[in-house]
């Protein structure tokens, strides 16, 4: 039996990619009561960091977040921020660390967590709403090459990353 599987090809507007090398992978953790977001970013204002990846495993006192969601009219947009006051185990994480639109550092990152009742859920995580409980270990993999910052997408009128060579 033959399968036929149709391609299809996507405007060059629609898909960005460039090529980066890692220049360095920093590790380390937050210890307790340190911000996620606030954390990492003071990580990577120490080590001259302005574009990486990185992802982290470990405990958090509470979780601030959003989720996706449809409004009224049936589009995409966010859920009002999610509040959970008890201590979770952050189980997988990865976000982006760029520049926001004002040239500030800015992190994008979505994480799965477990409470204490076994329930697991997850979503886009909020600046200032995530301080460690025990520990949270990371790893950070920058690049010099690649320029990341927020800038309006023209379809969801939204700022989010745009990737880009540095230098362009």
């Amino acid at each position: 039996m033959e399968v036929s599987i149709l391609a299809k090809t996507y405007f060059a507007e629609q898909i960005q990619s460039v090529v980066g090398t890692n220049d360095q992978c920093v590790m380390g953790r937050l210890t307790k009561d340190v911000d996620l977001f606030e954390g990492i970013i003071q990580v990577c204002e120490e080590h001259g960091i302005q574009t990486a990846t990185f992802q982290c495993i470990g405990s958090l006192t509470r979780v601030g977040l959003v989720q996706i969601a449809l409004n009224e009219q049936g589009e995409i947009g966010y859920s009002e921020p999610i509040y959970l006051e008890n201590p979770v185990e952050l189980l997988a994480g990865t976000g982006f660390i760029g520049l926001d639109a004002k040239g500030e550092l800015d992190i994008h990152y979505h994480g799965l967590y477990v409470d204490s009742n076994g329930t697991i859920s997850g979503g886009h995580f909020l600046r200032g709403e995530n301080p460690t409980a025990v520990t949270m270990e990371y790893v950070i993999q920058p690049t010099s090459d690649i320029h990341l910052q927020r800038r309006i997408d023209p379809m969801w009128n939204l700022p989010v990353f745009q990737f880009t060579q540095r230098g362009e």
